[in-house]
C-alpha cells in the first residue's frame, strides 16, 4: 500500500482465525459494515435450500431470477409463488 500510494487493499484478512471473512460496507444507518457470508435462500414444504452464497459483497436484487431458474431445475416446474 505504501510503495502504491493506495488506501485499500483488495481481499485482504480481517481475522487471522477466519482468514475467508471480508467486511461488507453496506451503508445502512445503523451498522455501516456487516462481516461474513451473504446467502439467498429458499424454503419449499418447510425445506431451506441455499441458492446463493457469498463471501465477497454483491447485489442480492438479481438473485431472484437466479433462484426461479434453479427452482425449476431442481423440482422440475417453477413455483406456484413467489
Amino acid at each position: 500500500m505504501f510503495d502504491h500510494d493506495v488506501c485499500s487493499c483488495f481481499d485482504r484478512i480481517v481475522s487471522i482465525f477466519q482468514s475467508h471473512v471480508r467486511p461488507i460496507v453496506k451503508g445502512k444507518a445503523g451498522r455501516k459494515t456487516e462481516y461474513g457470508a451473504k446467502i439467498g435462500v429458499s424454503v419449499v414444504n418447510g425445506f431451506t435450500y441455499i441458492d446463493h452464497l457469498s463471501w465477497d459483497a454483491y447485489n442480492e436484487g438479481t438473485d431472484l431470477k437466479m433462484q426461479i431458474m434453479t427452482y425449476k431445475e431442481r423440482f422440475g416446474y417453477y413455483p406456484q409463488e413467489v
